[in-house]
């Protein structure tokens, strides 16, 4: 259901009814700085505004969704407050919900590349998800997985269109704070939905080739 007209201004125990978190929570983003003051309208009352819920809303989706720590929070916050573009800020985003991986084969590294360049992808070989497609196709080798990796461009297709499709879905977001929040919740939630999804159409495959050899 569509939410009612924004209000201006509103008080603290507003805001946490509609973002959906607790008084103290909030207090204690103010006191990290992760959330911008109020208006003062007296020596112990503020009111926020929809920045401070869109803020919030942010900070919901990467603590309680995505479940990062709050020094990952503050890098993503870090970024949508500061000069970083919004390619910059949305790689910032990425490289926290990915995390650490070690993903230095040289061998899987040029199987990679030579697929995603065969699409014309411009991507950073230095982040996360670079290195964490390297190790996917790193372990698929040693697994001796190689009619998987020999389908490569097919994945690389799909990945595509999944891509595209999640970027199309937060293009029409007001703020670059409600797009942030977009790519945290459709990589985290959308995941499971896909994986599932594929579960689903090998069923729907693996019935249609049964058919095929009893028939």
């Amino acid at each position: 259901m569509p939410e009612s007209v924004e209000k201006p201004e509103m008080r603290m125990a507003e805001l946490s009814r509609r973002s959906e978190l607790s008084v103290p929570t909030i207090k204690y983003y103010l006191r990290e700085g992760l959330l911008q003051p109020g208006r003062r309208t007296s020596v112990n009352q503020a009111v926020y505004d929809q920045t401070h819920l869109e803020r919030l809303r942010l900070i919901r989706a990467l603590t309680t969704v995505a479940g990062l720590r709050l020094a990952k929070v503050r890098a993503v916050v870090a970024a949508v407050d500061g000069q970083a573009s919004e390619v910059e800020a949305m790689g910032v985003t990425q490289d926290v919900l990915v995390g650490e991986v070690d993903g230095d084969d040289a061998d899987a590294s040029a199987i990679l590349d030579r697929a995603i360049t065969a699409r014309g992808w411009r991507c950073e070989t230095k982040s996360p998800a670079y290195r964490a497609a390297v190790s996917a196709v790193a372990m698929l080798g040693t697994e001796g997985l190689t009619p998987i990796l020999d389908r490569l461009d097919a994945y690389v297709e799909a990945a595509e269109d999944v891509g595209r499709t999640d970027l199309d879905a937060i293009a029409d977001a007001g703020s670059l704070e409600d797009r942030i929040r977009g790519v945290v919740l459709g990589s985290v939630l959308r995941r499971p939905l896909l994986e599932a999804l594929v579960l689903l159409a090998q069923q729907h495959f693996a019935q249609e080739l049964t058919r095929t050899e009893e028939g």
